[in-house]
């Protein structure tokens, strides 16, 4: 018995077992410690892949972006593009988008794919928000899904985005008067509105390069169906009043102002004509569709709104200089907290001052001026110089004065759009004024009750020079604008 207890209790050799057993362990975790070391090198190039392909990615959806905007057809839509898109295949792949590489870099730096497909899926209303179209081809609500893929070595990343575009309402008038008034007084006879297409080619700043190019004209000037309830009269009838004798026009007047208004017959809607038949009612566009289309680009993701207030009323002046047309100065008044409604002095390249950057052709801008009621009709929402000898201004884009009257008191050039709307509103061109908009010009007035004696379209007898010109090259500059598109429900595939 005492013999097994001493053989149980011999403890020899004890040190020589737990030191192989150490060995043993620090063993394992070297070599899961070597193993893993081997392993972070391929993790972390695993990483940097991905994370350059999801860059990748996110640059095809700018570049996909960019290509969107500039994309349209008749309708303003993306139709023409979904084509080829089938039930089966619904992606279409955007021209030059496959397997493409950044700018001066090769496909060793990785490629990405940009594709779309219309929000045809019962499901795309969750990420739209609005009702889906009803066929794969057809974009029929300015809605689609964008897909891009990055790909660099054998990492992809996958993101999907909403392109929304605002498509534009109808113009179907040089000057349009669609609102709920539409009283007119033009006692002038030197002006030209002319509703058939205008476009050119090459230096557009010069007139005698715009020519009337084969596309469908359009009416002089469009009024909205119906009657005017306060005078009793068609709104068409309305218009067409301001081309008899008034003011200081007589007989010879009346015939001269009918001849200077040219476009769309509306009793031969093929060809073109002078006069009476080229003033036309068009059910297309009214206050309403003007107040839904203003309402949704005050609320679009980038639009600035100039508050103009009874208090502190927006006025641009030109200033002296090449190339400052497009640059003029804005000022409000000086009354308490006025400058805080203008933009900071110094935000526009080349003014050290208070001044609003209006655009050119190659960068057409939106601008947006918003006014307040006036039931009273004499609030100036924007006033264009004070003197017929300030230094001109021009633009191109969007104009847009809402709730206040667009007056022009000088030389003043727009190519694109201007429309003046809401409430108690008018676009009036004053004595010595100059005024040269190539587009459209449409004044819509809400108020269906506004007192006698205040009109929607005013040309003074002393007015210089006014013309406008139809052009839907012009329009269509407007409606690639990256103001009127946003990207929405980025989400990771």
């Amino acid at each position: 018995m005492n013999r097994w207890r001493k053989v149980l209790g011999n403890e020899h050799g004890v040190a020589l077992v737990l030191a192989l057993m150490i060995l043993l362990t620090l063993t394992g975790l070297v070599l899961a410690f070597l193993s893993a070391s081997a392993f972070e090198p391929q993790i972390s190039r695993n990483l940097s892949d991905t994370t350059r392909a999801r860059y990748l990615a996110e640059a095809g959806l700018e570049v996909g972006f960019n290509s969107l905007v500039v994309t349209n057809d008749s309708n303003n839509s993306w139709t023409g593009l979904l084509a080829t898109a089938t039930t089966s295949s619904p992606w279409v792949i955007l021209p030059n988008m496959s397997a493409a590489t950044l700018p001066g870099l090769t496909s060793t730096s990785g490629i990405y794919t940009v594709s779309v497909r219309n929000d045809y899926q019962a499901s795309d209303n969750a990420l739209t928000g609005v009702a889906a179209d009803t066929n794969v081809t057809t974009d029929g609500n300015k809605i689609v899904i964008m897909r891009a893929t990055g790909t660099f070595n054998n990492a992809s990343k996958t993101l999907e985005v909403v392109v929304k575009r605002l498509a534009l309402p109808p113009f179907p008038g040089a000057v349009n008067l669609p609102g709920n008034q539409a009283d007119s007084y033009i006692n002038t006879q030197n002006f030209d509105v002319d509703g058939r297409d205008f476009a050119c080619s090459n230096n557009c700043d010069n007139d005698a390069n715009w020519g009337v190019s084969a596309n469908a004209a359009k009416y002089a000037l469009a009024t909205n169906t119906g009657t005017q309830t306060n005078v009793g009269i068609t709104f068409e009838a309305r218009v067409e009043n301001a081309f008899g004798t008034s003011g200081s026009c007589n007989a010879g007047c009346s015939t001269a102002k009918k001849n200077s208004i040219r476009g769309k017959d509306q009793t031969n809607p093929g060809g073109t004509t002078t006069g009476l038949n080229t003033i036309a009612p068009d059910s297309s566009l009214n206050s309403t569709v003007m107040a839904d289309f203003v309402n949704k680009l005050g609320s679009y993701p980038g639009t600035t709104v100039l508050q103009s207030t009874m208090a502190c009323p927006m006025r641009l002046t030109g200033r002296s200089g090449s190339g400052n047309e497009a640059k003029p100065t804005i000022s409000n008044g000086s009354g308490s907290g006025c400058s805080s409604l203008l933009p900071a002095a110094g935000t526009v390249a080349g003014c050290s001052g208070r001044c609003l950057d209006l655009g050119d052709r190659n960068n057409p801008k939106l601008v947006y001026f918003r006014g307040e009621l006036d039931t009273t009709s004499a609030f100036t929402g924007l006033r264009l110089n004070d003197e017929d000898d300030d230094p001109p201004i021009k633009g191109a884009g969007i104009l847009i004065i809402e709730d206040g009257d667009l007056r022009n008191y000088g030389s003043f050039e727009w190519d694109g759009i201007v429309i003046v709307t809401g409430r108690y509103t008018s676009a009036a061109f004053f004595s010595g004024s100059v005024t040269k908009i190539r587009g459209a010009l449409t004044a819509v007035e809400s108020e269906a009750g506004e007192a006698s004696g205040y009109f929607e379209f005013y040309l003074n007898a002393d007015a210089n020079d006014f013309k406008v010109k139809a052009s839907k090259q012009n329009i269509d500059l407007v409606q690639r604008m990256r103001g009127f598109h946003s990207m929405s429900s980025w989400r990771e595939i």
